[in-house]
């Protein structure tokens, strides 16, 4: 048995039959409004819409197709399956039951398929082949830039190290731009957060012995200041007496 899945109108039907040589005559084709599926023909295509017909017939899809699994009633044939799980969650009930049943039965149907293919934009990409392929080089096959221009997923490995980078300073750099306490106090202050061996930091001090160095600095510059100014009010009040 062999599983095509993909969006809609992705060429999945005409890739089925150039692939295998088969003609419409070999198609059998899903109607929402049956539970009718045709088990002589060799694709049943549409089999979204058998499974929104068996929902509204009261019946659980995943058991009513696991059954016919089980009787191998789909051996050496063909499924084409719309992927309906895709965009907005529908608002009505029977459409949310709908989109659930498609994707539990394709598991069903995708673990018992010797082949499962996905199309997409007319471009097959092969998930999984009991015969040559293991199920994490059908993933791969899902993200190779060489078969469908996707990219393949970043390993947790990769991102960790490219976020140990990031953290890394560049060359010595005059001010630390590292997300601290202390760099945003002394970012609020107007002082500059040197790293010990920074140019005009002072070597063997630690960047909160520097912070205290240089506030008591610049209050000690302030009274200076502020102590002159008052001085030079007092002289000019004396000087208009």
């Amino acid at each position: 048995m062999i599983l095509v899945i993909g969006g809609a109108y992705q060429g999945k039907l005409d890739f089925v039959k150039e692939e295998y040589g088969l003609t419409d005559d070999d198609v059998f084709t899903c109607e929402e409004t049956s539970t009718a599926v045709g088990f002589d023909e060799k694709v049943v295509d549409h089999f979204e819409r058998y499974v929104f017909a068996l929902i509204k017939a009261g019946q659980v899809p995943e058991r009513a197709v696991g059954m016919q699994l089980r009787a191998e009633r789909y051996k050496n044939r063909i499924i084409i399956c719309d992927d309906i799980s895709q965009g907005i969650v529908p608002m009505d009930k029977t459409e949310r039951a709908w989109r659930e049943g498609v994707g539990r039965t394709m598991v069903k149907v995708a673990e018992q398929a010797d082949k499962v293919i996905r199309v997409f934009c007319g471009i097959p990409v092969i998930l999984k082949d009991d015969e040559k392929t293991s199920k994490a080089d059908g993933l791969d096959a899902v993200f190779s830039s060489e078969q469908n221009g996707a990219v393949k997923p970043v390993q947790n490995a990769d991102i960790n190290k490219e976020q140990e980078e990031k953290k890394k300073p560049a060359g010595n750099p005059r001010f630390s731009q590292k997300p601290n306490m202390l760099g945003s106090l002394l970012g609020q202050v107007g002082l500059p957060h040197l790293e010990p061996g920074d140019n005009g930091a002072e070597d063997g001090l630690t960047p909160e012995e520097q912070f205290r160095k240089m506030f008591e600095k610049m209050k000690k510059e302030r009274a200076e200041a502020k102590a002159k100014a008052k001085a030079e009010e007092e002289a000019k009040k004396k000087k208009d007496e």
